[in-house]
């Protein structure tokens, strides 16, 4: 295709130029600067494949990181997809990198941010992964939305869909967690929870699914109770929000 011909390997005048344009932003005061660590096409790639075609250069941002080292922090955003590689890249004490970004990773994986968290605190992932901990959570979130939707119209702030998107994106992480096969995905880390987790936050989840179907109640229509919960939480969610909306939801993280 005809952008290929732009793709290439970043260059000494492609360092040069950011070289000067951080020293000239440093000199105006800046003191952080995040970079993504991936070259952007500006025409013939969509923002989706932009994410994914360019080739990451993490030397680029290190070597950046190095000569601004003590004047300007430099946080290295780009391709962060689980903990152990987050793990990986902050034990190189090493590096020159301040900190790390990432934001496609914890919309796919919300619930990983405990696992993000225990890092953060320099704690084993294990001590912070507890049901009752993101029970909690969850169940704080559900108790919001039910305030939320139980609102007069003209004081609430967001569309029903807007509330259902954050347990939408939680219960198809439990999904992908109950179905992961080790051999099938060898390149991605094993799931935070047992089985047995998973199966008490699809509880909770459904639980105030009901309930906010039951503060809508439009029309009176309900998902069918079903013996699988991830089923009867998705049809539920698409009963609440609209199927088209939630059909979007999946092809957008489907992207992710």
């Amino acid at each position: 295709e005809s952008h290929h011909s732009n793709m290439r390997p970043l260059e000494e005048g492609d360092y040069n130029y950011l070289k000067e344009y951080i020293t000239t932003i440093h000199s105006a005061g800046a003191n952080h600067v995040v970079l993504h660590a991936r070259p952007a096409i500006l025409s013939g790639l969509s923002p989706v494949k932009n994410r994914i075609i360019p080739t990451l250069d993490y030397d680029f941002v290190r070597s950046i990181a190095t000569d601004f080292e003590g004047k300007v922090d430099i946080t290295l955003n780009g391709g962060i997809t689980k903990l152990t590689q987050l793990k990986t890249l902050q034990s190189d004490e090493s590096s020159p990198i301040s900190t790390y970004m990432a934001g496609r990773w914890t919309l796919r994986r919300p619930l990983d941010l405990v696992g993000v968290e225990a890092l953060a605190k320099d704690e084993s992932s294990a001590s912070l992964i507890e049901t009752n901990t993101i029970s909690t959570a969850l169940e704080n979130y559900i108790d919001y939305t039910l305030s939320m939707t139980t609102l007069p119209s003209h004081k609430q702030r967001f569309t029903t869909a807007d509330l259902c998107l954050p347990l939408y994106l939680v219960a198809e992480q439990l999904k992908d967690d109950w179905d992961y096969d080790e051999e099938d995905n060898p390149s991605q880390d094993a799931p935070l929870l047992s089985y047995d987790e998973i199966e008490s936050l699809y509880d909770v989840i459904r639980d105030g699914i009901i309930h906010l179907q039951d503060c809508h109640n439009k029309g009176g229509k309900k998902a069918k109770n079903s013996n699988n919960v991830y089923k009867q939480i998705s049809t539920s969610i698409k009963c609440l929000a609209g199927t088209k909306v939630v059909n979007k939801w999946k092809r957008n993280r489907a992207e992710l």
